[in-house]
């Protein structure tokens, strides 16, 4: 139970479980680092070790129990889709002055909280400035400068950084082939697991989205559109609103997209196929060395648009349209 169940992250384990041991905890937490890689998990299994009547993650504990199920009444959990507004953080203001019901404690997890309105986040600072002495913040981010500064300030900062490959491997060896799952051989088996991990940027959720087929499947055609050498618009159309009906789907594929020209400037420069990326497309890459200039300025278009594509844009539009620029 707890943190023995978190691939990873060895380092951030051990800094909160010292925190703990010594009964110094702190008000706030920021924790940062890209998508996907257990972020919020390491948050709730710490609020495991907080409530438990052992401070040991015990998963047996009354407290434990309740949390397992989602009804422990002292963890408010804030998911940040789409926006997290001022009502919102209103109402959290009041619930926060009123003593935890049943913990000595109160834990608030605010995921994705670079989505807090700029009402919102003033509204949380006043809150961090004066806080309660029994209410612990989490605030999970992959986007950690779109946070004003005056709230990061007063969080204790937990960086997480990307997983390793092996780390990826085991994961997905131990949780992608259940009963469910396709019954091909174990090398097989390690062969498709070995691949998530390639393609994963050191992300669990990156790896669970490309392990869907369909997903899967879609990333070949992009791959095949953007070096197919034929400029195919109507395919293009057709495969953005595909990606348009895939829940974050867009942030996906211009990660793809960046790693795939990532992966022409390495076969440019050292012509190491072992340095790939994307080895599931690796035929498509080694095709035809592409002019140093022409990959660049596709990397910095790509850049462009995924700047862009963090505001209130039609996002659709503008991931066709930076299709249509860098296809071949």
């Amino acid at each position: 139970m707890g943190f023995d169940r978190i691939i990873g992250h060895e380092r951030q384990k051990r800094l909160l479980l010292a925190m703990l041991e010594r009964k110094n905890i702190a008000h706030a937490f920021l924790f940062c680092g890209q998508d996907g890689i257990g972020k919020k998990q390491v948050a709730r299994e710490f609020v495991n070790y907080l409530f438990c009547e052992t401070h040991s993650a015990c998963g047996t504990c009354r407290a434990c129990i309740k949390l397992t199920r989602g009804s422990h009444p002292d963890l408010i959990a804030i998911e940040g889709q789409g926006s997290i507004g001022i009502d919102r953080s209103r109402m959290l203001s009041k619930e926060i002055y009123e003593y935890p019901y049943e913990s000595d404690r109160r834990a608030i997890i605010i995921d994705s909280a670079e989505k807090l309105t700029p009402e919102a986040a003033n509204a949380l600072l006043k809150t961090l400035e004066e806080p309660p002495p029994f209410n612990v913040f989490f605030l999970v981010t992959s986007a950690e400068k779109e946070i004003p500064l005056t709230i990061r300030s007063r969080c204790t900062r937990i960086f997480f950084t990307p997983l390793l490959k092996e780390q990826l491997k085991q994961y997905f060896v131990q949780h992608l082939y259940t009963d469910n799952k396709p019954a091909s051989g174990e090398q097989v088996q390690e062969r498709h697991a070995e691949l998530l991990a390639d393609i994963s940027y050191g992300s669990i959720g990156c790896g669970l989205f490309w392990n869907e087929d369909d997903n899967l499947n879609l990333r070949r055609m992009v791959a095949e559109l953007i070096l197919g050498g034929g400029r195919n618009f109507v395919g293009a159309s057709l495969i953005t609103e595909r990606i348009a009906a895939t829940e974050g789907g867009f942030g996906m594929y211009l990660a793809f997209l960046l790693s795939l020209f990532r992966d022409l400037l390495v076969l440019k420069h050292t012509g190491d196929r072992g340095k790939l990326v994307n080895k599931d497309v690796e035929e498509l890459l080694s095709r035809q060395g592409p002019d140093v200039r022409w990959v660049e300025d596709r990397l910095q278009r790509i850049q462009e648009t995924t700047r862009v594509m963090r505001y209130n844009i039609n996002r659709w539009l503008a991931f066709e349209n930076l299709l249509f620029q860098v296809m071949r």
